[in-house]
């Protein structure tokens, strides 16, 4: 962007450029010579050119000034307009973050919920159907066949309820942190999706990331490697986590050998959005970048105030 001149500059080099017009004039008699030859075109008054011409010069001046007022007003006007989007800005990312808190706290509880109530309820089924298993000489094939099948169900839907609790809310995060969190992550999906290879990048980190940070920098990494299992057919696939001193921010990055995908052909569903906005609402930077037979890379980079690194 160019520099904006002063005022002051611009009005020293004209009078600097009148004084030298003057000096000039005065050495070369050209008004003089000037009048000498109009009064040889009186019948065309070329004489009244020099008035004519002072006019316009003023009228000029005065026009540019006009101009250069109005437009001080509305660059004056624009400030407070952009001073004003900002604060709106500020505030729909303060209401964003709460909200995303919000959900987080709403998150937590249904999941204790689902934990302690579901989970007991279900193991109490479990022990009443292994009771009637193990009654041998009390019960025949049939009931014996029903209680089985019930141990099987019970087991099947505490697994799901297990698996849903970890996308609530993801105990490894609040034991393990969000380094250890990640890690156990990709323990998981290795276990899947045994035929991609996952590795996890780790920088030195802080000692404490705050749950907000932690948080959003999680899920976004789920709903990451949940997309690529999904779409990519990758092979291999990198998380990388680390602190960057300089930027004084927390970086993460997901990168796939997928097939990739045109950016400008992505419908950016509600899992991009949320990512996004969870990274936006701390004022941090999200970025996607794809390229067909490429695989697929997320970024994601928030503020952090460091309170001490991991050596």
């Amino acid at each position: 962007m160019s520099a904006i001149s002063k005022p002051a500059t611009e009005l020293s080099v004209i009078v600097i450029l009148s004084v030298a017009t003057f000096a000039m004039g005065a050495g070369t008699e050209f008004s003089e010579q000037a009048v000498a030859i109009a009064q040889r075109f009186e019948r065309m008054q070329l004489d009244e050119l020099p008035l004519a011409l002072l006019t316009l010069s003023l009228g000029l001046a005065w026009f540019a000034w006009r101009r250069w007022r109005e437009m001080r007003i509305e660059l004056g006007q624009r400030r407070v307009v952009e001073r004003l989007l900002e604060a709106k800005q500020e505030e729909l990312r303060s209401l964003s973050r709460r909200l995303t808190e919000s959900h987080e706290a709403e998150r937590r509880g249904l999941a204790r919920e689902l934990h302690d109530e579901l989970g007991q309820t279900l193991n109490a089924i479990k022990i009443e159907a292994v009771s009637i298993r193990n009654l041998h000489h009390h019960t025949g094939p049939t009931t014996q066949r029903g209680a089985l099948a019930i141990i099987q169900l019970t087991d099947h839907v505490y697994d799901v309820v297990r698996t849903m609790t970890s996308r609530l809310r993801p105990v490894a995060l609040d034991e393990l942190g969000l380094a250890g969190a990640l890690e156990h992550d990709l323990m998981q999906w290795r276990q899947r999706v045994p035929n991609t290879s996952f590795a996890l990048d780790l920088g030195k980190l802080p000692d404490h990331i705050d749950e907000p940070s932690a948080i959003a920098l999680y899920r976004v990494a789920q709903e990451g490697l949940t997309n690529i299992v999904r779409h990519a057919a990758a092979r291999h696939v990198t998380l990388e986590l680390d602190f960057l001193a300089e930027a004084k921010s927390l970086h993460l990055a997901l990168q796939d050998d997928g097939r990739g995908v045109e950016l400008a052909a992505i419908r950016h569903g509600l899992g991009l959005v949320g990512m996004r906005e969870r990274i936006d609402a701390l004022g941090g930077a999200f970025s996607i970048a794809s390229h067909p037979g490429q695989g697929f890379r997320i970024a994601a980079t928030v503020p952090f105030n460091v309170q001490g690194l991991v050596q």
